[in-house]
């Protein structure tokens, strides 16, 4: 109990793994980190200021709820790299970076070849080329070149995609970008779109066989023929979400007027879908409004106890969803009703007409239906409303909401503000480049660019300025 009033998780952790036999590896899987975080917590390396953070690893190790009570209410702590996650390592040399499983996502490892800083130049770290190096940029799978620095007392690490290793004039060493500092933001972007493109590409034949996916045009009239049987739940993710896109479009004329929407994503990994998924931002393409936030808005259902038992790196992606949504002219809410959280997924006309579009959480084929029940759409236009009435992230400007939604996912708007910076100046493609032809990055690039902006502005900050 002193441990846990002390914030010393690492003691905890300690006399757990004493008590029960388990490996650091083992507790690592528990919650869902890697090995190397377990060892530096007991051996007092790094804290866990957290509160959320903190009653996650506490009910996964079995910790009895009441020794969580007289605890501060700190929901973010003072220590950024604590936080923020910004000072994680990678093993030197050969190894491997071991993405966790998500509710969907399996587990992925990612081989690493690590090396000291060269040299600096600009806002770039030089790896010295090697043959090794060399050998490595040809790798036809995903793997990481990464480069650790000492700076402010502290060991950073930069990690860039081994094949889009960036060579300088001379055409010897690599250059890896300031900007892909490997902390929670770069570790969802690589988690997501590791899981994405393996599970995708696990199931390549089947799609290209079966799935009628027109390469420009969502709005077409290809159906697709493909069962989820047999998918991974990534590529069964891919299928329910395009079906769903397809058919709000196919009903848009019926629609007959911009609607207002209800969507199920609560955590990164579902939400992340709008940062990756190609056909999702053809879709908010052509769904854009024709007058930005001019009534057209997305309610998110997203209760606080998904919010603590979210890492930090999903709550990040689900920030960016959300920011991409604003950068469309779409109006978002954020409600923390968890009574709502299994109503379907629907575009609304009030008054008129809904398309019922469910592929998240659904319990096996997407779900679509398009209804004119004057009963139905009075209980559509109650949830949209009650959500707008009582979003926890209410503002009445784009940038006030993003400020609000960061509040409420416990993310820090400096931290926030400054990384979407310096990665929309860079471009993602050379941390993260996709193998699928389904995956893209485009829609992360103009989310990170939006959040730079708009939450410069809302801190008063000229909007081209840099830190």
């Amino acid at each position: 109990m002193a441990a846990i009033r002390a914030w010393d998780l690492g003691v905890v952790v300690r006399l757990f793994r004493q008590h029960t036999g388990l490996s650091q590896a083992a507790v690592a899987r528990l919650v869902n980190i890697d090995q190397a975080e377990v060892s530096r917590l007991e051996r007092g390396r790094k804290k866990i200021r957290d509160r959320r953070q903190l009653a996650q690893w506490s009910e996964a190790l079995g910790v009895p709820d009441g020794l969580l009570g007289p605890l501060p209410d700190v929901d973010r702590p003072s220590s950024m790299a604590d936080s923020m996650g910004n000072h994680l390592t990678l093993p030197d040399g050969h190894g491997q970076l071991l993405l966790p499983a998500g509710r969907n996502l399996p587990p992925t490892a990612l081989p690493t070849l690590t090396g000291p800083v060269a040299s600096l130049q600009g806002d770039a770290l030089l790896l010295a080329s090697s043959g090794e190096a060399e050998a490595w940029s040809r790798m036809p799978l995903r793997a990481l070149l990464a480069v650790h620095h000492s700076g402010d007392g502290t060991e950073r690490y930069f990690v860039t995609d081994a094949r889009g290793g960036v060579r300088d004039e001379a055409g010897s060493p690599f250059a890896i970008p300031m900007a892909y500092e490997f902390d929670a933001f770069t570790l969802g972007i690589l988690w997501a779109a590791a899981g994405f493109d393996s599970a995708i590409l696990g199931d390549d034949a089947a799609l290209y066989g079966e799935l009628d996916l027109p390469s420009q045009d969502l709005s077409g009239v290809g159906r697709q023929s493909v069962t989820l049987d047999g998918l991974t739940d990534g590529s069964q993710m891919l299928v329910g979400s395009r079906a769903c896109a397809r058919f709000i479009l196919d009903q848009r004329n019926q629609l007959a007027g911009d609607p207002v929407f209800w969507t199920r994503e609560q955590r990164g990994e579902e939400a992340a879908t709008w940062l990756l998924f190609e056909h999702k931002h053809r879709y908010l393409e052509l769904m854009a409004p024709a007058r930005a936030h001019d009534g057209v808005g997305r309610a998110f259902c997203v209760p606080h106890q998904e919010v603590a038992a979210s890492p930090m790196y999903e709550r990040v992606l689900l920030f960016l969803a959300i920011a991409l949504m604003e950068s469309y002219g779409i109006t978002t809410w954020v409600t923390d009703e968890a009574d709502l959280q299994q109503t379907e997924g629907f575009a609304l006309v009030p008054g008129h007409r809904a398309a019922i579009a469910t592929w998240v959480r659904a319990e096996s084929a997407p779900q679509t239906a398009l209804t004119s029940r004057a009963r139905s759409l009075r209980a559509f236009a109650g949830i949209t409303g009650h959500a707008r009435a009582h979003s926890v992230t209410m503002g009445s400007t784009s940038g006030e909401r993003l400020a609000a939604t960061s509040d409420y996912l416990g993310l820090d708007r400096e931290w926030l503000t400054h990384r979407c910076g310096q990665l929309a100046a860079v471009g993602t493609t050379g941390l993260a480049r996709p193998r699928s032809r389904h995956l893209s990055l485009d829609a992360l690039d103009r989310a990170c660019a939006y959040v730079a902006a708009e939450l410069r502005s809302e801190a008063g900050a000229p909007v081209g300025a840099t830190r």
